[in-house]
């Protein structure tokens, strides 16, 4: 448990340190910092090596098994195997190409990692506009330690969250190919194709409330509505759960979607002080009462909660702009304070109550000494 509170810490401070030796850029309006190079750079570095050096933790070794026997060792083979049609081709090409280089699964590991949680820093760093925060929350409400999970879907989800401006910029024809990339990886990003064409509306205009009553709709309706998207559902990634999906059980707790709600409720209740103040602001309300929605699903079965890996990272940003643009200097402040100490409760409850064991983190130095 010490590894996460440590992680947890210094990339934090690392961060605040950046901010505090950031340049004042003045843009659309307002004055943003401009972080530190040096010191975002060593907080997401902490964040990389731990995940990247990892041996444990959810699914790794499974991962660290299908390198060993499912991957291609050449690239011939990786080739042959993206144009075979098997599921998750790119995912098994992608696994190919470096095992072509080097064979051992660690390395597999550290650079997923590190494309993934960079991806994610980069767009933080550019958007967020507090960065430091947005770590913080990064790890706290779980999205870090999930990125050790549910390996495939979260480099999906860190590639389409790196290119969500495409869509304000309506360059459908570099994001729909990214998506379509992204769904070799893992088939269940062909849903922001959809979402290309609805996210960028008019935040709490007539497309938030559309998706919001069809989300509580299909929560109420969940013994009608179960089967329907169990069908819906059939021919995906999700599709061995489809006659488990009718029933309820084995969900997200009510907690976690108190958390989630958070920042729907705050920037809907800020919506007059928000609206206008950042470009991507339709896209990150949009997508962040999606994420609401399927975490409140979640609460019947536990599967709808790997949608969230998509959507949760978007949350992270609508709370710095809530913090940042809803209060004045002093409440600001006010605010900033109460969301370190809340969803730092929040994590300890998640590690130490939820999971039970406090997801140890496993053989960390043995995976230092592991030859790269």
């Amino acid at each position: 448990m010490t590894v996460w509170w440590i992680t947890l810490a210094s990339s934090y401070l690392l961060c605040l340190v950046a901010g505090m030796n950031a340049k004042t850029v003045y843009s659309n309006g307002y004055y943003t910092k401009k972080y530190n190079k040096f010191f975002s750079f060593m907080s997401v570095a902490i964040l990389v090596l731990v995940a990247g050096l990892r041996s444990g933790i959810g699914d790794t070794p499974t991962y660290i098994q299908g390198y060993k026997t499912d991957a291609p060792s050449t690239i011939a083979g990786s080739i042959k195997l993206l144009f075979s049609g098997k599921k998750d081709a790119g995912f098994y090409f992608y696994q190919g190409i470096l095992k072509s280089i080097v064979n051992n699964p660690n390395v597999f590991i550290f650079v997923t990692s590190l494309i993934t949680i960079v991806l994610i820093f980069i767009t933080y760093y550019k958007y967020s506009q507090l960065l430091e925060l947005s770590v913080f929350l990064f790890i706290t409400t779980g999205c870090y330690l999930v990125t050790m999970n549910g390996i495939r879907q979260y480099l999906a989800s860190a590639i389409l969250f790196f290119c969500f401006p495409l869509i304000h910029e309506r360059k459908w024809y570099i994001y729909i190919p990214v998506v379509l990339i992204c769904s070799t990886i893992h088939k269940s990003a062909l849903v922001f194709i959809i979402l290309y064409f609805i996210v960028d509306q008019p935040a709490w205009g007539h497309t938030t409330k559309w998706i919001l009553f069809i989300g509580i709709a299909l929560f109420v309706t969940y013994p009608v509505s179960g089967p329907m998207i169990a069908k819906l559902l059939g021919e995906t990634q999700y599709g061995e759960y489809k006659n488990v999906l009718v029933s309820t059980g084995a969900g997200a707790n009510m907690i976690r979607v108190l958390v989630m709600a958070v920042p729907i409720v705050l920037s809907y209740l800020g919506r007059d002080f928000l609206k206008g103040r950042e470009r991507y602001y339709n896209i990150i309300v949009n997508f962040s009462v999606i994420n609401l929605i399927f975490i409140l699903l979640a609460t019947k079965f536990w599967i709808y909660a790997r949608f969230n890996m998509y959507f949760s990272v978007y949350m992270i940003i609508l709370i710095t702009w809530c913090v940042r643009y809803m209060f004045d200097e002093r409440n600001t402040k006010i605010m900033y304070l109460m969301c370190l100490g809340l969803y730092f409760v929040y994590y300890y409850y998640e590690m130490h109550i939820s999971l039970g064991f406090g997801a140890g983190y496993h053989h960390f130095i043995q995976a230092v000494g592991i030859g790269l």
